[in-house]
């Protein structure tokens, strides 16, 4: 760690920073915007917004318009932010996805994103170029709504998730490898690293402050690159969720949820227990690990505990359950749990229109896998079609297109092969669709959290696969057929009864179904999705694990073309040229800064 005022060395002891040279004195209370602490092991590379880590809240009113300047003062890369979450509506342009939606904006240069915020709720803006959101290239956007939602407090916080890796860096991510080593977890940019299960290095944590007797609102954002997590409050045994991705939905109580990346949720607690130091809790789902991101809730009145001992587990026995919502299974294996899924979740948000998608006018599948995963770097695709980055925008340069898959991978050719192209779906404005999202054949594993870009869709049903006692797969659901082709890929799913074909599935759910961007698309099973198309433009659709997609596991919709915004005077255009989105390895960094300005109303952030 280091202090950037003082340009010395830092490190941590009882959860406070002390200087490398005097460990007598600890650094003032004061002086932590100045250091980026992290997990407080050693130094690494980060990227920062307005000399920030995590970058600088953006707080704005739904409607109002957004206008960020971003400024790449990188020396080695170029670098889009996406603000996930905004539908973009009429405003592809500023969607800031690099060869999707815009050019990489390059070295020393500036670019204007201008949106309407909405909708209102829990977002953030992120880097959409590489791994630079596992470096530190985020930040939360929060759009407070027009008019007050059922659940709403007085207090709200906002909490932040990241998994970090301490060798995360281009000569590691540019391997192609899909995998991603946790070290620590981060709440806010801050957190602890444990060297074993019980002992970690006293670094310092983010504390959030609560009055006695209040109802405290936490916004949750899962920025993480590759784990889900667990989330819980120590002593406070019951959480009340109240939205999803942008989302009011009816109050769901809890006892913990999971959170997948790209994944945001709100829930309430009430501060009813004595005063005293408790943990906000976010947990790895992995066996026989203890993989965390810690966050002090610290009682007003009680003395400040700066580091705290481990946090307890949650408490589950099969006489008390714990019920878990956003399982990506239906049962635990030891039965101390109870499963909730978005079967079970209902909008209660005044933007949602669920009557819309009742019926449907086309309907597809993509199945999200790794179908050769027994090759040394699997082929991270959608439909078999690993996702090939165009040359130039699809929004502003279509003509540019050299690697659609029309021509290298039809469809008969694709049912039996694996390839590479720019995999794009073309659907009509004004007609209502539902994706049905597969993690099937031989390639599923992993459960995948899809993000759509440009578009909110409802849940209309999940399907899971069946786990034996020990947490293995060992069937797959029964209510999709991947007989087409024969190697097992599972290129073109189909519905096993065709009488569920035009969305007559059996079990679907037609009643206020819940309203989201992104999804967990369980291993072994799926999950039927609606929308109506009603935002011509060019959006990514893709699994939010920033590994899977840098690999390949994405896709684009393009609505409408005829449709698409004008493009903007000045716009830039793109050379054909794929170093110039930074996707080759550059080893040559240092400690380097994003200026992001962003006008709210009167409001300018430098």
């Amino acid at each position: 760690m280091f202090n950037e005022k003082s340009k010395s060395f830092v490190t941590p002891s009882e959860g406070r920073l002390f200087e490398h040279h005097d460990l007598s004195t600890p650094i003032s209370t004061n002086e932590p915007s100045f250091i980026s602490t992290a997990d407080g092991n050693n130094s690494r590379i980060v990227i920062a917004i307005n000399g920030q880590f995590p970058g600088p809240q953006i707080t704005a009113h739904e409607n109002q318009t957004l206008v960020i300047h971003v400024r790449n003062l990188m020396d080695a890369d170029t670098t889009t932010i996406h603000f996930h979450g905004m539908h973009q509506k009429g405003t592809t342009y500023s969607d800031g996805v690099a060869f999707v939606s815009q050019c990489p904006i390059e070295q020393n240069q500036t670019f204007t994103y201008t949106f309407k915020a909405k909708p209102h709720g829990t977002n953030f803006y992120r880097a959409h170029s590489s791994q630079q959101r596992s470096m530190g290239l985020y930040g939360p956007l929060i759009v407070q709504p027009k008019q007050e939602l059922p659940s709403t407090t007085i207090e709200e916080l906002v909490a932040v998730l990241q998994d970090w890796n301490h060798d995360d860096d281009y000569a590691t991510l540019y391997q192609s490898n899909p995998m991603f080593v946790f070290h620590s977890g981060l709440v806010n940019g801050k957190g602890r690293y444990y060297q074993d299960s019980d002992t970690h290095n006293q670094a310092p944590l983010t504390q959030f402050e609560v009055i006695r007797n209040e109802w405290y609102t936490f916004r949750v954002i899962s920025a993480a690159t590759f784990f889900p997590f667990l989330v819980y409050v120590t002593g406070h045994r019951n959480l009340t969720l109240t939205a999803s991705d942008g989302y009011a939905i009816k109050e769901i109580v809890v006892n913990a949820f999971i959170i997948n990346p790209g994944e945001r949720y709100d829930f309430k607690i009430f501060t009813n227990q004595p005063n005293d130091n408790y943990m906000f809790v976010a947990r790895t789902l992995e066996k026989d690990q203890f993989h965390v991101a810690e966050a002090i809730i610290h009682y007003r009145n009680a003395v400040v505990n700066l580091n705290p001992d481990k946090p307890a587990s949650l408490s589950c026995s099969t006489e008390m359950k714990c019920k878990i919502f956003n399982c990506p299974y239906l049962s635990s294996t030891n039965g101390d749990e109870e499963c909730l899924t978005y079967n079970d979740a209902q909008t209660n948000d005044f933007n949602s229109k669920p009557e819309e998608v009742a019926t449907i006018d086309h309907e597809y599948f993509f199945n999200f896998a790794f179908p050769n995963s027994s090759n040394a770097i699997p082929h991270a695709s959608v439909n078999g079609r690993r996702f090939e980055i165009p040359t130039a925008p699809l929004y502003s340069q279509p003509d540019e297109l050299n690697s659609s898959c029309n021509i290298l991978c039809p469809t008969d050719f694709a049912d039996n092969n694996l390839c590479s192209c720019t995999y794009t779906q073309e659907i009509e404005n004004g007609k209502v669709y539902q994706f049905t999202l597969t993690n099937l054949g031989n390639g599923k594993g992993w459960s995948h959290p899809v993000h759509l870009h440009g578009h909110s869709f409802y849940v209309m049903k999940m399907g899971f696969g069946k786990f034996d006692s020990n947490g293995v797969l060992v069937d797959l659901t029964t209510d999709i057929s991947c007989e087409i082709g024969s190697k097992g890929y599972c290129n073109r799913p189909v519905w096993a009864n065709t009488t569920s074909k035009g969305g007559n599935i059996p079990g679907i759910v037609l009643n206020n179904n819940a309203q989201k961007d992104t999804i967990i698309v369980p291993s072994g099973g799926y999950v039927v999705t609606r929308f109506k198309a009603d935002n011509p433009g060019a959006w990514f659709f893709h699994c939010d694990i920033g590994v899977h997609s840098e690999n390949g596991m994405g896709m684009v919709i393009i609505e409408s073309p005829e449709k698409y915004p004008d493009i903007p005077n000045d716009f830039p255009v793109c050379e054909n040229s794929l170093n110039k989105a930074g996707l080759s390895p550059s080893l040559d960094w240092m400690l380097y800064w994003i200026t992001v300005t962003g006008i709210i109303s009167k409001l300018v952030l430098m």
